[in-house]
């Protein structure tokens, strides 16, 4: 796995020049991370080769995957295929932790610290939730 940053809008965005559309012809594809107050998510875009004729690319619409609350991460699998991985509200502290020590050096700064702060926060909430849970046992 190899992390990419960096990409983040369209004109940044990593490029997969030969990329299928249908099942005989070729087109590119490039893709991005956007984040906001929604949180993060990622974001595809082909070419249309059908329109190559018309002096350069003609993009398609973008489409958008849902959002991760907190953060998203952009990476190349074992196969070179683009994937991301997202922090959302549902992950528990220890692995939202492993989360961000993985994929840390991907973050935009501005994900970086949404993601820092749900991390302690989500380990101080287990934390007084187990010791409530405790508390209540020995009653």
């Amino acid at each position: 796995m190899k992390i990419l940053s960096g990409h983040v809008s369209p004109e940044t965005a990593y490029l997969v020049p030969d990329y299928p559309y249908g099942y005989t012809l070729r087109c590119k594809i490039r893709y991005w991370l956007e984040s906001n107050k929604h949180g993060a998510r990622l974001v595809s875009q082909t070419t249309n080769p059908k329109a190559a004729g018309f002096g350069g690319d003609v993009w398609n619409k973008p489409k958008a995957s849902t959002y991760a609350k907190f953060a998203g991460c952009m990476v190349l699998d074992d196969n070179d295929h683009v994937a991301w991985a997202g922090l959302d509200e549902y992950t528990d502290a220890k692995t939202a932790a492993m989360w961000l020590e993985t994929y840390r050096t991907g973050l935009c700064e501005y994900d970086l610290k949404r993601a820092e702060a749900w991390v302690i926060l989500k380990t101080a909430y287990e934390l007084l939730r187990d010791q409530k849970l405790k508390e209540k046992a020995n009653v």
